[in-house]
């Protein structure tokens, strides 16, 4: 008999969480194939199935059982040769059907590698890593330690947006608290990241955390929420490479709504047009006792008790920074400073509020930074040299366009408070002041071009219920051409139906028609759920056009101002009259989403952005 290399994956241990389907009711499967250039298995059913999966040896071979379900008139057996024997499908039991990857003799795979990815609660796709060869044949060696199957998450949409996840732990969940308004889940380390999914029939809901490693003091399993009757299920480290931790809540009442957030601290979760849970740091002010430079290529940070922190490149000022929640500085604490031949030009700190600060370092020329470590709660280690692994490279001096949107962002920093009165001034280039309008063009009737982001075969960002960026901008882009038309201004789209235009046909019909401005409307995205608010963009000419939609926006709905800030995309910088990019919201934070997916807040927006551009054609004296 063959002996289990892994412990059957956690998933088998929710059954109790997961509805799978009866007997009478089994989902059946429908079809399957492999890609054997891609080393891709995927497979459809006619119902909703949860996958679990297992990797088990004599002979090597990776076991996907799918609960509730039943084989049809499927092909049962395919040899696709090389390093895959054979691929085939049983039946395990009469409620279980099973596929079997068994690879040829001398071969294995790592089980951290297999990843799931769900279009749908009925189709699936299977990524198997290249089998590489055994250093021996195959013995009865003992057993090793787990290493789990990375399982894949229960779908609640039709296409969920991959995100990566750290290798790492730099959460830690601490406790979960049951209060009378909803739910919160105490972290300490990073920022939260998570992942919120609901199931289909709306009895269950999972959060996931990403990057994190379970480390509870206490247990509320089964305390229900008030009235709403949810209770925590259950707490599992759901992978250790990467770490993942799920919190699984049933919900009795399928047509209540719930929000998650995660916030400096942990993760607030509570019932839709409900008041959510102030998430509170349970150890109180964390004292950061040192900021040192060490070895010429760390910046190490100790403080007396969890340290809780985001980081990244830094808008305003090209620095990168560290950003610390409920902390203070310590009294007399040294930031590094600059050293011949040492990773940093220079560091600042900036008070954010009176438990909220932030260090800025200014790499020097070749510097690269790395990911952010920790041996324990309470420090950091942040790697700064030439060559640093898992480097996250600083913004160039003169940047390329940017990236692909479907490319990961670079990590940013929270959205910058008002700085205190009394702070020093950074020794960072200053934010530009605004410049009076170019390009004006007098006694004649105002040009204003439209822009709708993406198109055709390019979706743009994908969301939150596979909301795409496409079908969001572009009747908000209709609506806004047709209130400038209405008030006196010709509005010209770019492309007036849904189809596939690339950059440069965008800027070269402004420069060719003389325009008086260009706008451009996008929809953002981002690998942090928590990302959430609006930001407008320009390059040179554009700040106060990007100013007056900003304020626009804001002063018609309730959502996070992210600021106006400098970029170099290309239809600003190519464009030769004054142009602005505005992104309306992030598609994959659910409140963002819910308002963008809304025809009737769409309209709203478009108000808005209309009435910031006409605003501006005033102030401007068009």
């Amino acid at each position: 008999m063959g002996t289990s290399l892994l412990l059957r994956w956690l998933l088998p241990s929710l059954a109790s969480v997961f509805l799978i389907a009866s007997s009478a009711e089994a989902a059946r499967v429908r079809s399957w194939e492999f890609e054997t250039s891609q080393n891709r298995l995927s497979f459809t059913t006619d119902g909703e199935v949860q996958p679990q999966a297992q990797l088990l040896s004599n002979p090597t071979r990776l076991v996907i059982d799918l609960p509730g379900t039943t084989l049809g008139s499927v092909t049962r057996q395919r040899s696709p040769g090389g390093n895959i024997r054979e691929i085939r499908w049983e039946q395990a039991d009469a409620e279980t059907a099973r596929i079997v990857v068994e690879l040829a003799d001398g071969y294995t795979l790592n089980p951290s590698l297999v990843r799931f990815r769900g279009i749908s609660a009925r189709e699936w796709m299977v990524q198997i890593p290249r089998p590489q060869r055994t250093q021996t044949a195959p013995t009865a060696a003992p057993r090793p330690a787990p290493q789990p199957v990375s399982q894949p998450a229960r779908q609640t949409a039709q296409n969920t947006a991959a995100r990566p996840v750290p290798d790492s732990a730099a959460t830690v969940l601490e406790d979960v608290e049951v209060r009378e308004n909803g739910i919160v889940l105490h972290t300490s380390g990073q920022m939260p990241q998570i992942e919120f999914k609901r199931s289909q029939d709306g009895t269950w809901m999972t959060v996931d955390i990403l990057g994190a490693n379970l480390g509870l003091r206490s247990s509320t399993y089964g305390r229900q929420v008030n009235k709403d009757g949810v209770s925590v299920s259950q707490v599992t480290q759901l992978s250790s490479t990467p770490p993942v931790v799920r919190v699984t809540l049933s919900t009795p009442n399928a047509n209540q709504n719930w929000e998650a957030r995660p916030a400096a601290g942990g993760v607030a979760i509570w019932p839709q047009g409900g008041v959510p849970p102030a998430v509170q740091v349970s150890t109180g002010l964390t004292i950061i006792e040192s900021i040192d430079l060490q070895n010429q290529n760390y910046i190490v940070v100790q403080g007396d008790g969890p340290l809780n922190y985001t980081h990244g490149w830094d808008s305003e000022t090209g620095a990168y920074g560290i950003t610390f929640f409920s902390a203070r500085l310590a009294d007399g604490v040294q930031l590094p400073r600059r050293e011949v031949g040492g990773p940093i030009i220079s560091s600042q700190l900036r008070q954010e509020d009176p438990e909220t600060f932030t260090v800025l370092f200014q790499p020097a020329t070749r510097v690269q930074v790395g990911q952010i470590t920790q041996n324990s709660p309470q420090d950091l280690a942040l790697p700064m040299g030439i060559n640093v692994a898992s480097v996250t490279p600083p913004p160039p001096s003169n940047p390329a366009p940017p990236p692909p949107r479907n490319d990961p962002p670079r990590p940013l920093l929270p959205p910058r408070r008002d700085p205190p009165a009394n702070r020093s001034p950074l020794p960072f280039p200053p934010r530009p002041t605004p410049q009076p309008p170019t390009n004006r063009i007098p006694n004649t009737r105002v040009v204003v071009i439209i822009d709708p982001g993406h198109g055709g075969s390019d979706p743009g960002a994908v969301g939150v219920g596979g909301l795409r960026e496409k079908d969001v901008v572009f009747p908000i882009s209709q609506q806004v051409a047709q209130i400038l038309e209405q008030n006196g201004v010709q509005a010209v789209m770019t492309r007036l139906d849904d189809r596939t235009v690339e950059l440069e046909p965008r800027v070269a019909m402004a420069n060719r028609m003389g325009a008086t401005l260009f706008v451009s409307i996008h929809a953002n995205a981002a690998y942090r759920a928590g990302a959430t608010g609006i930001e407008t963009f320009y390059y040179q000419s554009g700040y106060s056009l990007a100013q007056y939609i900003q304020n626009s926006i804001l002063a018609n709905f309730s959502m996070t101002n992210r600021g106006v800030k400098q970029a170099r995309f290309y239809v600003l910088r190519n464009t030769a009259m004054p142009a602005a990019l505005v992104e309306v919201g992030f598609l994959t934070n659910s409140y963002d989403a819910s308002v963008l997916a809304d025809p009737g807040q769409r309209s709203r927006m478009a108000q808005a952005i209309a009435q910031g551009i006409l605003q501006y054609i005033k102030a401007a004296g068009y």
